[in-house]
Protein backbone atom coordinates (compact mmCIF):
# COMPACT_ATOMS: atom_id res chain seq x y z
CA UNK A 1 0.00 0.00 0.00
CA UNK A 2 1.39 3.42 -0.96
CA UNK A 3 1.22 6.22 1.58
CA UNK A 4 0.74 9.52 -0.23
CA UNK A 5 1.06 11.69 2.89
CA UNK A 6 2.60 11.12 6.28
CA UNK A 7 3.36 13.01 9.48
CA UNK A 8 6.17 11.87 11.76
CA UNK A 9 7.51 13.28 15.00
CA UNK A 10 11.05 12.01 14.47
CA UNK A 11 12.48 13.67 17.61
CA UNK A 12 15.83 14.16 15.90
CA UNK A 13 17.33 13.31 12.54
CA UNK A 14 20.77 12.95 14.05
CA UNK A 15 20.07 9.31 14.91
CA UNK A 16 21.37 7.12 12.07
CA UNK A 17 18.59 4.51 12.49
CA UNK A 18 15.88 7.17 12.23
CA UNK A 19 17.50 8.62 9.11
CA UNK A 20 17.68 5.17 7.53
CA UNK A 21 14.03 4.44 8.38
CA UNK A 22 12.87 7.80 6.97
CA UNK A 23 14.91 7.36 3.81
CA UNK A 24 13.50 3.86 3.27
CA UNK A 25 9.91 5.05 3.87
CA UNK A 26 10.28 7.90 1.39
CA UNK A 27 11.90 5.66 -1.18
CA UNK A 28 9.35 2.85 -0.80
CA UNK A 29 6.14 4.90 -0.75
CA UNK A 30 7.17 7.84 -2.96
CA UNK A 31 4.98 10.02 -0.76
CA UNK A 32 3.63 13.27 -2.18
CA UNK A 33 3.46 15.24 1.07
CA UNK A 34 5.54 14.74 4.23
CA UNK A 35 5.53 16.57 7.56
CA UNK A 36 8.54 16.14 9.85
CA UNK A 37 8.29 17.31 13.47
CA UNK A 38 11.27 18.08 15.70
CA UNK A 39 14.06 17.21 13.26
CA UNK A 40 16.55 18.91 15.61
CA UNK A 41 18.89 19.76 12.74
CA UNK A 42 19.00 22.21 9.87
CA UNK A 43 17.33 21.34 6.60
CA UNK A 44 20.59 21.89 4.70
CA UNK A 45 22.23 19.10 6.72
CA UNK A 46 19.26 16.78 6.15
CA UNK A 47 19.21 17.57 2.43
CA UNK A 48 22.66 16.07 1.95
CA UNK A 49 21.71 12.93 3.87
CA UNK A 50 18.12 12.19 2.83
CA UNK A 51 15.97 14.40 0.68
CA UNK A 52 18.00 14.99 -2.47
CA UNK A 53 17.92 11.23 -3.14
CA UNK A 54 14.14 10.75 -2.95
CA UNK A 55 12.83 13.60 -5.15
CA UNK A 56 11.04 15.50 -2.37
CA UNK A 57 11.64 19.15 -1.55
CA UNK A 58 11.19 21.56 1.33
CA UNK A 59 8.08 23.71 0.92
CA UNK A 60 7.96 25.59 4.20
CA UNK A 61 9.15 25.38 7.81
CA UNK A 62 7.86 26.81 11.04
CA UNK A 63 9.90 29.60 12.60
CA UNK A 64 13.52 28.77 13.33
CA UNK A 65 14.51 28.20 16.96
CA UNK A 66 18.07 27.25 17.98
CA UNK A 67 19.19 27.08 14.31
CA UNK A 68 16.49 24.54 13.36
CA UNK A 69 12.78 24.71 12.60
CA UNK A 70 10.50 22.50 14.69
CA UNK A 71 8.21 21.56 11.78
CA UNK A 72 9.01 20.90 8.12
CA UNK A 73 6.62 20.43 5.22
CA UNK A 74 8.08 18.66 2.18
CA UNK A 75 6.43 17.66 -1.07
CA UNK A 76 6.98 16.69 -4.65
CA UNK A 77 7.39 19.67 -6.97
CA UNK A 78 4.34 21.85 -7.75
CA UNK A 79 1.98 20.08 -5.32
CA UNK A 80 1.56 22.77 -2.65
CA UNK A 81 -0.14 25.86 -4.06
CA UNK A 82 -0.12 28.02 -0.93
CA UNK A 83 0.40 27.71 2.80
CA UNK A 84 -0.12 29.39 6.15
CA UNK A 85 2.54 28.99 8.82
CA UNK A 86 3.33 30.05 12.37
CA UNK A 87 5.40 28.57 15.20
CA UNK A 88 2.83 25.87 16.02
CA UNK A 89 1.31 24.75 12.73
CA UNK A 90 1.54 24.63 8.96
CA UNK A 91 -1.57 24.58 6.80
CA UNK A 92 -1.16 23.74 3.12
CA UNK A 93 -3.43 23.75 0.09
CA UNK A 94 -2.48 21.20 -2.52
CA UNK A 95 -3.40 20.67 -6.12
CA UNK A 96 -2.66 17.39 -7.79
CA UNK A 97 -3.13 17.07 -11.50
CA UNK A 98 -3.61 13.46 -12.44
CA UNK A 99 -2.68 12.43 -15.92
CA UNK A 100 -5.07 9.98 -17.53
CA UNK A 101 -3.73 7.80 -20.27
CA UNK A 102 -6.01 6.30 -22.89
CA UNK A 103 -4.89 2.83 -23.86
Amino acid sequence: MKVSCFFWNVRGLTNHKIVEMLFNLLKLHKSLLVFIVEPMMSYIDALDVIFKFVNIYLVVTSSIVDKAAKLWCLSVRNLVQNFLVNAQFISVNCFLLLKCLAL
